[in-house]
């Protein structure tokens, strides 16, 4: 998938789909979530309109926004077992491509932080201290640059031998069998008592064998796209009564707690789920989103191949403690509790105008990496 031309604009689409759901995720889980919680948050705003022990729909909207990062990390995992799966990775082109584009990112991070500073305004923003990038930090951006990297380092290695020495049958098994053992608590505590993140790493396998798995052997084809579509609505009503379970169980706890005299009241405060890289909720809603963007009948469009070619460097950009400050001037709570539909509309206009802002980037970047070739001879002595 190195030319525009090759690319399947499907699965391009797909792409800039999951990381949409992703920047969306990100400012709801490090901005919206954090006003939703956080006492200092709350009194600099004066914002806490959902702290009284009530059933709010609003929050189940958001509440069933929860996965949409995880699921888009997903789709990117399943993306590069599909193609990948059957191939011989070039680790070192890989990694150069990761390590270039990381550098650049804090780069630019470095240089927008210290636009903030010099100009002042990282005080002005309601006592909001804007987060700056230092340069020797640059490696600790976006954690899921490095879970990828383990997976297509795994494939390297021998898991894309293993692959494809087995038969539909022991390929399932194979999948199943790490599936299991992710799902399992006990075996996935073990996991994560092993190794921090081994888990993570688990479940990531298991989305690139199968991606790996759908090229090779199309194991859905006799399902109808309708099934898949039933199966993402039924996922999220079982997110939605569970949401609306956990509320209203927390706000009777919360009842019963003022009857205790020998505790001092306290202010509610609203619960919002967390789901993890190896929820079950997240891969059956990866593996469906996938499964119907791959049946769709699409040529190769330049323009969509285009547009999504810069989703890595979106993710850098975005996925830093500097974004995150620039997204809490905003007071997204008050807005919530007042118009949903403009909540929903503001987070995905903000998500649309980072995408852009990454996009322009990245061509900027393959502007200068092309001058640094031409110019090379400035740089290395010829033979």
């Amino acid at each position: 998938m190195n030319k525009n031309a090759s690319r399947a604009s499907n699965f391009e689409l797909l792409r800039i789909l999951a990381m949409l759901m992703i920047i969306s995720y990100h400012i709801i889980i490090h901005c919206v979530n954090v006003q939703l919680v956080n006492a200092d948050s709350i009194e600099r705003l004066q914002n806490g309109w959902f702290n009284q022990p009530l059933f709010f729909r609003q929050l189940l909207g958001v509440a069933l926004m929860m996965p949409f990062g995880l699921v888009g990390n997903s789709l990117f995992i399943m993306i590069s077992g599909y193609f990948l799966a059957e191939k011989e990775i070039d680790i070192f082109k890989t990694s150069k491509k990761l390590l270039m584009q990381l550098l650049f990112a804090a780069i630019v991070l470095v240089i927008a932080s210290t636009h903030f500073i010099s100009s002042g305004r990282y005080l002005l923003h309601e006592n909001t201290l804007f987060s700056y990038i230092r340069i020797q930090y640059f490696n600790k951006m976006s954690w899921f640059v490095g879970y990828y990297f383990i997976i297509i380092f795994i494939a390297y290695l021998g898991l894309n031998k293993f692959l494809a020495s087995l038969d539909s049958k022991k390929y399932l098994g194979f999948m199943l069998a790490i599936l299991t053992i992710s799902q399992l608590g006990w075996s996935g505590s073990l996991l994560d008592d092993l190794a921090g993140g081994l888990r993570t790493v688990v479940v990531g396998i298991f989305l690139f064998s199968i991606g790996g798995y759908i090229k090779r052997f199309n194991p859905f084809e006799k399902v109808r796209a309708y099934v898949l579509f039933l199966i993402i609505i039924l996922t999220n009503v079982l997110i939605g009564l569970s949401y609306y379970n956990t509320t209203n169980g927390k706000i009777q706890a919360y009842y019963y707690s003022l009857t205790d005299t020998t505790i001092e009241p306290v202010e509610f405060v609203q619960y919002m789920p967390k789901y993890e890289n190896y929820s079950i909720v997240v891969i059956i809603l990866g593996i469906c989103i996938f499964e119907l963007f791959r049946r769709l009948p699409m040529p190769s469009v330049k323009l969509i191949n285009w547009i999504a070619a810069p989703t890595f460097m979106i993710y850098l950009l975005h996925d830093n403690g500097f974004s995150y400050s620039i997204w809490e001037t905003q007071d997204w709570i008050t807005l919530l509790y007042n118009d949903f539909s403009g909540f929903a509309c503001k987070l995905f206009c903000w998500a649309g105008a980072i995408f852009a802002f990454g996009f322009v980037a990245y061509y900027i970047y393959l502007i200068l990496v092309t001058l640094i070739v031409k110019c090379k001879w400035l740089f290395i002595k010829s033979k």
